[in-house]
């Protein structure tokens, strides 16, 4: 009886899961750490590197340089044609990269507006195929009113001429209590004389 003893506690033994072993853990010394003064020059400027070229940069327009968006339309012209006097009006311009913004407030109703859009592109070949862009989408007809071509868009109290003029695309809006539809067209009559 004391060999089958001793043979399931050998079995036992052997089918028990191993224990672990513990070791101590390595002594933790503290570290000395010498500091040492150090004196550094004050920072130098870097030296200015100019840009590389980009592909956008012989495409950039600036109607302001080219045109001068102030002189695309005055608070005078439009007075002259739509029947009020420039001092009813506020005129401010905004020019980006490749477009310029001509923007028209009455001054008793600051909800009354009006503006001129000029949109440039690289060349006349890529203004005329977004001009034809805009047509298809749109579903209107092309005219010889105002520039190369134009087509004219009314909306509730609102009327725009958007033609087309080298590689600029030019919207001219005005809502029709400021300014009639006949007059909207002769005012993008006059800011297309800006471009001769």
């Amino acid at each position: 009886m004391r060999k089958i003893l001793f043979v399931l506690l050998a079995v036992l033994i052997a089918c028990s899961p191993p224990q672990p072993v513990t070791t101590p853990a390595p002594e933790q010394h503290e570290a000395v750490v010498e500091t040492q003064e150090v004196v550094t020059q004050p920072p130098q400027p870097a030296p200015e590197i100019a840009p590389a070229p980009s592909q956008e940069t012989e495409l950039e327009i600036n109607p302001y340089t080219e045109l001068g968006c102030e002189q695309l339309l005055t608070s005078e012209q439009f007075a002259a044609e739509c029947g009020k006097t420039a001092d009813d009006y506020i005129v401010t311009y905004k020019v980006g990269t490749r477009n310029c913004f001509v923007n028209i407030k009455d001054k008793q109703n600051d909800r009354l507006t009006a503006g001129v859009t000029l949109t440039g592109f690289a060349n006349e070949e890529v203004a005329t195929k977004e001009f034809d862009r805009r047509l298809v989408v749109l579903k209107v007809g092309a005219d010889k009113s105002v520039g190369e071509r134009a087509y004219t868009m009314t909306k509730v109290d609102r009327e725009t001429v958007n033609f087309l003029r080298e590689e600029f695309l030019v919207e001219v809006g005005a809502d029709t209590r400021l300014c009639d539809k006949e007059s909207i067209t002769n005012l993008a009559r006059a800011v297309d004389s800006h471009f001769d």
